[in-house]
C-alpha cells in the first residue's frame, strides 16, 4: 500500500525554504553592514600624510590621544551655527584636544537666515579665545531648498568675514562641496580651501574631505568625517599659528 503524504507537506517545506532564504538576506545584511563599517577609503598616506577629522556633537567627547596615536594631525571642532546654535561638546573637546599635540581648527556653520553680524557675535561669545591654531573655518551647504545666488554669499560672507578677523586676526577657511566653493571663489581667493568630495579636488594645497563617515586606519571603533591636506607639510605647518 503506498504512503499517503501529509496534504501539508509542500506548504511546510516552501515555508522551511522561505524562512532559510530571509535568514541568508539578513546574514548578507549584516556582513555589509559591518564591512561598510569598517571600510577605510583613506587616501595613500605615503601622497597624503597629514590626516585629520571634523567633529561636531553627534561624534560624541572624544580620546584625542587615541586619535594623536592613530596618525591624525588635526582635528577641526564644530563651534557654532547662524546665530544661536552652539555645539554641545565643543568646550570639553577643546580643553581635551589642546593637551594631545594635535594642530586645532574651529568652525562655524555659515547660516542663510540670519545677518552675518548676528553670526559673527555668537561665534565671539560662545568661543571666545579658543579658535586654536588653525585658520577659522567657516562652512557652507545648501541646508534647504534655498541657494542663494553667487552675488548673495559673496556679499554675506564677506561682511561675516570682517567682523570675525575684526576680533581675532586670524585667517579663515571655507568649507564645503565643490559647487559651493564654486560661487564664492572671489571671496579671500588666497585662503584655502576645505573641499568635500569623494574624488580628489583639482585645485592644491587645500584641505580634502574625503569621506562623511568611515574608520581611520587603526583608529577608534567609529565613523569619521575624516580629511587629508593636499599640500607638504610645512604648507600646513604654515597655516598653524
Amino acid at each position: 500500500m503506498r504512503s499517503r503524504r501529509v496534504i501539508y507537506a509542500d506548504t511546510y517545506r516552501h515555508r522551511w525554504h522561505r524562512w532559510l532564504f530571509i535568514a541568508g538576506c539578513i546574514l548578507v545584511s549584516l556582513l555589509l553592514l559591518g564591512w561598510w563599517l569598517q571600510r577605510n577609503p583613506r587616501p595613500d598616506p605615503a601622497t597624503y600624510p597629514i590626516l585629520g577629522v571634523r567633529l561636531d556633537q553627534t561624534d560624541g567627547v572624544q580620546d584625542f590621544y587615541r586619535l594623536r596615536s592613530s596618525k591624525v594631525s588635526f582635528v577641526y571642532l564644530k563651534a557654532t551655527e547662524g546665530s544661536s546654535y552652539f555645539d554641545d561638546n565643543f568646550n570639553t573637546n577643546f580643553d581635551q584636544a589642546a593637551g594631545s599635540r594635535l594642530s586645532i581648527g574651529v568652525y562655524h556653520v555659515f547660516s542663510f537666515e540670519t545677518t552675518p553680524q548676528a553670526q559673527a557675535l555668537q561665534f565671539e561669545r560662545k568661543v571666545g579665545s579658543n579658535i586654536g591654531d588653525l585658520p577659522i573655518g567657516i562652512f557652507l551647504s545648501y541646508y534647504s531648498e534655498r541657494k542663494p545666488s553667487a552675488a548673495w554669499l559673496t556679499q554675506h560672507l564677506n561682511a561675516f568675514i570682517m567682523a570675525i578677523q575684526q576680533r581675532y586676526h586670524r585667517s579663515v577657511l571655507l568649507m564645503g562641496s565643490p559647487d559651493i566653493l564654486a560661487k564664492v571663489k572671489t571671496v579671500v581667493p588666497q585662503a584655502p580651501r576645505w573641499i568635500v568630495s569623494n574624488k580628489r579636488p583639482a585645485q592644491s594645497g587645500n584641505f580634502w574631505q574625503y569621506t562623511n563617515g568611515a574608520r581611520i586606519p587603526n583608529g577608534p571603533q567609529a565613523a569619521y568625517r575624516a580629511a587629508v591636506f593636499l599640500g607638504k607639510r610645512s604648507s600646513f605647518l604654515r597655516l598653524a599659528q
